[in-house]
């Protein structure tokens, strides 16, 4: 898997950690290149309206784009997830994940709280691999 992340956040976790744990933990998987492009809040909202019709600021949206040798693109808010998340670092590194099991294939019908994590499966996955990288980064 190749990782390009574009205007990585000021956070206290390197691009290069998360991209190397990242490939680890997805590496049983068949994936080719994923864009992670982090925007500010008009241009979230403006793919947002565009390609879901929805006029709102978002904190992740993922495209699968199934190029050859390129699987999608992953966009994240990082000033809507300082806005709205208590953990805002270990919050990056989630939507990083939740973008790449959408761009699998992967799919939910609610939104992430106590009671679906418990039971969806992308839920599931997402919070047993992002465990998986926290544990790696300390």
């Amino acid at each position: 898997m190749k990782l390009e992340i574009f205007n990585w956040p000021k956070i206290s976790i390197s691009e290069s950690t998360v991209i190397n744990s990242l490939q680890k933990e997805f590496s049983s998987f068949d994936i080719s290149t994923i864009n992670i492009i982090f925007v500010d809040e008009k241009e979230i909202q403006r793919l947002n309206k565009e390609y879901r019709d929805i006029d709102d600021v978002t904190d992740v949206l993922s495209f699968n784009l199934d190029a050859e040798g390129f699987l999608g693109e992953i966009y994240i808010c990082p000033k809507y997830v300082k806005k709205t998340a208590e953990k805002y670092e270990e919050e990056i590194i989630r939507l990083i994940v939740h973008g790449i099991l959408h761009l699998l294939g992967f799919e939910h019908k609610t939104k992430l709280d106590e009671t679906t994590k418990q039971k969806e499966e992308m839920f599931v996955k997402q919070e047993e691999i992002l465990e998986n990288i926290l544990k790696d980064l300390k």
